[in-house]
C-alpha cells in the first residue's frame, strides 16, 4: 500500500479517480435494483432524495431502520424531476410511469414521492448497506491519496 503524497501536493486527479472509481462501483451495484438500467437508478434516485432533502441531518431518520414516515415527503414535481435529470421530458414520464405503475413511487399531492414502504424490503436495506460500505470505501481511497475530509482543499 502506498503512502499519502506530501501536504501541498496537487493530488486532484487522483482523488478524482478515487471518488469516480467508488460512485460508479456503488451506481453499478444500485442499478441492479432496476435490473441494471442505470437511467432508472437515476430517475428513481432524483425522486427519493429530493422527498427526504429536508430531513439531512435530523437525528430522528439517522438509523438504517429509522425511516421517516410519508407524512414528512416533501414531493418532487414533474417539472422538477425533469430539470434534474436534464433529460427529454417523454423519457422521464416513461420510467415515472413504470415506476407508478410498479409501486416504488406514488404521486400524491404536490408531485411524485417514495413511499416509506418501499425502503423497507429486504432489497432495499441491503441496498442501503452496500452504499454505506462503498462510502466507507470512497473515504478509504481519499485518504490513500491524501485527501484530508474537512481540510482545506490543495490551491489551484
Amino acid at each position: 500500500m502506498s503512502s499519502p503524497p506530501p501536504p501541498g501536493t496537487d493530488n486532484r486527479r487522483a482523488v478524482l479517480r478515487a471518488v469516480v472509481f467508488e460512485v460508479l462501483k456503488a451506481q453499478r451495484s444500485l442499478a441492479k435494483l432496476h435490473n441494471g438500467d442505470m437511467f432508472a437508478l437515476m430517475v428513481f434516485t432524483t425522486i427519493w432524495s429530493a422527498n427526504g432533502e429536508h430531513l439531512i441531518g435530523d437525528p430522528r431518520y439517522a438509523g438504517l431502520r429509522d425511516i421517516a414516515p410519508d407524512s414528512t415527503i416533501t414531493p418532487i414535481t414533474d417539472d422538477q424531476l425533469q430539470r434534474a435529470l436534464g433529460a427529454p421530458r417523454d423519457m422521464v414520464d416513461r420510467y415515472v410511469k413504470a415506476f407508478l405503475e410498479d409501486g416504488w413511487i406514488e404521486r400524491v399531492p404536490g408531485g411524485l414521492a417514495a413511499p416509506r414502504a418501499v425502503f423497507t424490503s429486504p432489497e432495499m436495506m441491503d441496498a442501503a448497506n452496500e452504499v454505506y460500505d462503498r462510502i466507507i470505501g470512497l473515504v478509504s481511497a481519499l485518504r490513500l491519496v491524501g485527501f484530508g475530509l474537512g481540510e482545506e482543499p490543495t490551491p489551484s
